[in-house]
């Protein structure tokens, strides 16, 4: 038989233990919202862009795409005016992204930055996830690697 003192240990624990599992259903809910949302941007799962807009979260991801593309337009020549490359002989390789870096998680930055210089291999770099809402807890850290 139990002893009253046993009982309340164990409704404080089960007490305990409710809000964690609120947080695990809730991060997986905003996980498939994720994956829904990223491939319904067209993004092909397993790619680089896929993977980003999965771990950083499809809101945010949308939301820095349609700043580099206000601020890419922003930078255009102006109507009328034509780029053109200046051809000097020299070999050009195409650009190889072998430095960068991820900022602090948004909301409280629990999940802190990270960069990296990778020389002549590929970088790849994806920011570090909070639990939905601000957590001083890291859902996901942030990922800098070489590839």
């Amino acid at each position: 038989m139990p002893t009253p003192a046993t009982t309340r240990l164990r409704s404080l624990l089960l007490l305990a233990a409710l809000p964690l599992a609120g947080c695990a259903a809730m991060a997986q809910q905003n996980q498939a919202y994720n994956v829904q949302q990223c491939q319904a941007f067209g993004l092909t799962p397993g790619s680089d862009a896929y993977v980003q807009c999965v771990s950083q979260g499809a809101n945010a991801y949308a939301a820095a795409r349609s700043n580099a593309a206000n601020a890419a337009a922003n930078s255009a020549p102006a109507p009328g005016m034509a780029v053109l490359p200046l051809a000097i002989g020299i070999p050009v390789a195409p650009a190889k992204n072998n430095t960068c870096s991820a900022p602090a998680s948004a909301g409280k930055g629990s999940c802190p930055g990270c960069s990296v210089s990778c020389g002549a291999q590929s970088a790849s770099c994806t920011p570090g996830q909070e639990f939905p809402g601000g957590s001083d807890l890291c859902l996901q850290p942030a990922s800098c690697t070489c590839q």
